[in-house]
């Protein structure tokens, strides 16, 4: 894999990663349904990750996430794009509890796999000063996702209901009959020495 500014050669990929504008709305939307479906409907109730999707990947949703950043020096929100196509993003940010979380980091339905979620990361971790730690969030039954985060440096450090997570920390609503949703915490601290094991 070879970073070039703020593109990204992968194989025969050549990705352009740049922060999100509201321009993009209109195509981040359905690719950030569709990547949390892909992601969730094999291992999550259907009733939950709908819920999510539902209320935080809709243009409103989404436009309402990339105003809450601007202007804010520890907030990244950035898209992957292919030629015209969006292809991945990510959605970095301080929690309302002081933590700074990598909140999402997708790629597009049908092209995980292709280091386009690494090539986010590297971007991401690019912009952040050495030392800082942050947080990422893996469903428990998230294996594929959970070998990514680990590959990259993740450490586990605890265990939550991703529900419970997601109405305190990003007022979401969920059905209350809905059983907990396992997901793991997540740590990494970026380092001079942090490198991408693509």
């Amino acid at each position: 894999m070879t970073f070039e500014g703020s593109g990204a050669i992968i194989g025969d990929v050549n990705l352009n990663i740049r922060p999100v504008s509201l321009d993009d709305v209109a195509l981040l939307a359905p690719l950030a349904a569709a990547a949390a479906r892909a992601t969730y409907a094999p291992i999550a109730q259907e009733a939950v990750y709908e819920a999510f999707i539902a209320q935080s990947c809709t243009p409103e949703s989404l436009a309402a996430a990339i105003r809450r950043g601007q202007g804010d020096a520890d907030s990244h929100f950035a898209v992957a794009a292919e030629g015209q196509d969006l292809v991945g993003y990510l959605d970095f940010g301080r929690d309302d509890d002081g933590t700074l979380e990598l909140r999402r980091l997708y790629a597009a339905a049908g092209c995980t796999g292709r280091g386009i979620g690494a090539a986010l990361l590297h971007w991401l971790e690019e912009r952040l000063p050495d030392a800082t730690e942050y947080r990422a969030i893996v469903h428990a039954r998230n294996d594929r996702g959970l070998s990514f985060w680990l590959r990259h440096g993740f450490v586990i450090e605890g265990s939550l209901d991703t529900r419970q997570h997601l109405a305190a920390h990003r007022g979401l609503r969920f059905e209350e009959n809905a059983e907990p949703e396992p997901s793991l915490v997540l740590r990494r601290v970026v380092g001079p020495a942090a490198s991408d094991p693509a």
